[in-house]
């Protein structure tokens, strides 16, 4: 009986745990607890130290899936071999907690043999539940104290019909016990809200409803609060749009068209949306509500920066991205305007992942150098530099306190400053 005892409150204990309320340092989906890219927990160092300090790095298998983090948890998206693997570990030592894995079929395409293979679609933790979106589009709840699977759901098809041509990169978000998802392939996939406790379907809006025969693409969706009201601002490739997140009706849509794949995940900032993509620049709109009707209006656009796969950031007033122009410019706008306030000579990279912290703006480059730059609308200032892997770095890092969490192409490692 006492044994018992003792293993129920221990089994309570964990689930208590997994469902406690977020906190500062969490960072519990896509580019953080609000998909803004803020570090809101960091605490700058007083003199930044030559080197980082490395407390602890371990092998969790191949992916671009960001980790995302909640209380003493590290949780993993990867690919081991024939099958994705999801992982949770102890944040303090690396230790794996549990595993869960199951087999999956899809095939890189010649372009994507320079980025990691496995998962693109970063989990979302949300009150003791965990959510993957596998490249294949299979969807997964998991129980996130011990690893139990809850529901599945597999599509049926392959490439095109199951997933698009690159693989699933929507990233998922919860909103008000819906779990917001991808599904379907290149054309006519729709985004999908699942009931978050029993995976029932509750609605599903596509492209097609403006574009016949046109796909999600690989942009991810953000919640914004526009006049006390919720919206759920997605990026088509073609249009920038806001639904309702309960009914999926489509609220409002602003025409933005990128030549490219849409891979940027629109940002929300002081009542802007901002979204950038070639050969159109990058846009602010700002979203009005006259009467019933919400109506998006352009505050400002220029064309002469635009990024592809990089997700600027906003620190201030100011935003902060990688251009692709000039094989890779770092640049600054003005989010008042939208004017450019300074733009690097080029040569940069193919991507980079931004993370705002404080007065500072973190950049992880895909060959894994880490930059501590000033955050001024004056020039590019480099603060400090560090070398945080051997191999690409894809995945988005975890900033909090006085550590760094980094996934390069196959492991995990946590840095400290």
């Amino acid at each position: 009986m006492k044994v018992r005892t003792f293993l129920l409150g221990m089994a309570a204990l964990m689930l208590a745990a997994a469902a406690r309320p977020v906190s500062a340092d969490d960072w519990t989906q896509w580019r953080g607890p609000k998909r803004d890219g803020v570090a809101s927990s960091f605490r700058p160092p007083k003199h930044w130290p030559k080197n980082l300090k490395l407390k602890w790095k371990v092998d969790v298998g191949f992916g671009a899936a960001s980790p995302v983090m909640a209380g003493n948890r590290v949780y993993l998206f990867t690919n081991r071999g024939a099958g994705e693997v999801v992982t949770a570990l102890n944040l303090s030592d690396g230790k794996q907690v549990w595993q869960d894995s199951y087999p999956v079929s899809y095939e890189r395409q010649e372009m994507e043999k320079d980025l990691s293979k496995g998962p693109k679609s970063t989990p979302v933790f949300d009150r003791g539940r965990l959510f993957t979106v596998g490249v294949s589009g299979i969807i997964s709840s998991y129980d996130a104290a011990t690893g139990k699977l809850r529901w599945r759901k597999t599509p049926q098809g392959g490439m095109k019909e199951a997933y698009p041509v690159f693989g699933m990169a929507i990233s998922p978000l919860v909103v008000n016990e819906l779990l917001i998802a991808p599904v379907g392939g290149s054309v006519r996939s729709k985004l999908t809200a699942f009931d978050a406790g029993s995976g029932e379907v509750k609605w599903q809006w596509g492209a097609e409803n403006l574009h016949p025969d046109l796909g999600l693409g690989y942009s991810s969706p953000i919640l914004a609060e526009v006049g006390g009201a919720q919206h759920l601002v997605f990026w088509t490739g073609r249009d920038l749009v806001g639904l309702a997140p309960q009914s999926g009706s489509t609220l409002w849509r602003f025409p933005f068209k990128s030549e490219w794949d849409s891979v940027v995940t629109p940002v929300f900032h002081n009542q802007l949306v901002i979204v950038s993509g070639n050969p159109s620049g990058t846009v602010a709109v700002k979203i009005n509500k006259r009467g019933d009707a919400w109506l998006p209006e352009q505050v400002w656009q220029q064309a002469e920066v635009f990024t592809y796969m990089n997700t600027p950031v906003a620190n201030g007033n100011l935003l902060f991205g990688l251009s692709v122009k000039k094989k890779g410019q770092y640049f600054c706008l003005d989010l008042n305007d939208g004017k450019t306030l300074w733009l690097t000579e080029g040569r940069e990279g193919d991507n980079a992942s931004f993370i705002s912290a404080g007065d500072s703006v973190f950049i992880l480059t895909s060959d894994a150098k880490l930059i501590v730059a000033r955050s001024s609308g004056k020039e590019f200032q480099t603060l400090r530099s560090y070398q945080v892997a051997t191999s690409p770095t894809w995945a988005h890092p975890i900033i909090f306190g006085n550590q760094i969490l980094v996934k390069d192409d196959s492991t995990l490692a946590l840095w400290s400053l």
